[in-house]
């Protein structure tokens, strides 16, 4: 009983709170969006490649700032902040 209210309590905040559980390995993270992106089409990735739709991802979990690969069994790169920002600007902090 006490695993699943720990559960509960993650998801409750990852839910609320749009962010990612700070135990998080962002390396791993970034590897099940991967996979994810890789059952979508464009349209459901909202038109964003699988590197950009990683990354898209990754900053709505504000996750993974520094991450640049994806290290697996070979490394993948993923896109930079800087791409998306350009693509997504409505991203960008407000000043």
């Amino acid at each position: 009983m006490a695993i699943a209210r720990k559960l509960l309590v993650v998801i409750w905040h990852v839910m609320s709170e749009r962010v990612a559980d700070r135990k998080a390995d962002p390396n791993m993270v970034a590897f099940k969006l991967m996979k994810w992106s890789w059952q979508l089409n464009d349209w459901q990735r909202g038109g964003l490649t699988t590197r950009q739709f990683v990354r898209y991802q990754l900053m709505q979990l504000k996750l993974g700032e520094n991450l640049t690969r994806i290290q697996r069994a070979h490394q993948m790169s993923i896109a930079s902040v800087e791409e998306i920002l350009a693509l997504k600007p409505e991203l960008r902090p407000i000043e």
